[in-house]
């Protein structure tokens, strides 16, 4: 779980300021898909109460918390585990689709998708 983990981190995290809040607030309510290069996915959901859950490769659900460090989005798995803090996409609203690094260094594939 901590890979899966750190590859959303990764393909969630975003640039500081505005373009950074922007991007949460468009994923609240919605759906982050992370696609690997195997084509398993794994879904997130961001609440604004700084809560996510979601469904992992598998099928296995997850939970945790999240928050923000400068430029960063960290995922905080239940159970006092060390949080997992990545940098990635800014701007992105729902609808949008994009390719970057995963934590291991393998290109994964990001959705915004409307809705939960």
């Amino acid at each position: 779980m901590k890979k899966i983990l750190a590859a959303t981190a990764l393909a969630f995290a975003l640039s500081a300021g505005a373009a950074f809040a922007d991007t949460m607030q468009n994923a609240f309510g919605n759906t982050v898909v992370v696609t690997y290069a195997s084509g398993s996915s794994a879904q997130y959901h961001f609440n604004e109460d700084g809560t996510f859950t979601g469904v992992a490769v598998g099928g296995t659900g997850m939970r945790g918390r999240w928050a923000t460090e400068g430029e960063q989005l960290c995922l905080i798995p239940p159970g006092g585990q060390a949080p997992t803090c990545l940098q990635i996409a800014a701007d992105k609203s729902v609808g949008d689709t994009w390719t970057q690094a995963g934590s291991d260094g393998s290109e994964i594939t990001v959705t915004l998708q409307a809705g939960r």
